[in-house]
């Protein structure tokens, strides 16, 4: 695997990076939602994809 590839294995979706940010300001899921013009469910999916590929991070970097 290239260094390259790998790197952009972790990267975050410009959408995913727009939802932590406002997670990160103590919007809520709702509040992210309506903000963003898209539903709850979807703001949930971008949080999930964040923690997993920080998880996959992590774990990468331990091994």
């Amino acid at each position: 695997m290239r260094s390259s590839d790998h790197k952009n294995k972790f990267l975050l979706t410009n959408r995913e990076r727009e939802v932590f940010e406002l997670l990160v300001q103590d919007k809520t899921t709702r509040d992210i939602a309506q903000q963003l013009f898209i539903s709850e469910k979807t703001v949930r999916n971008h949080i999930s994809n964040v923690v997993y590929f920080q998880t996959q991070k992590y774990k990468t970097l331990l091994t």
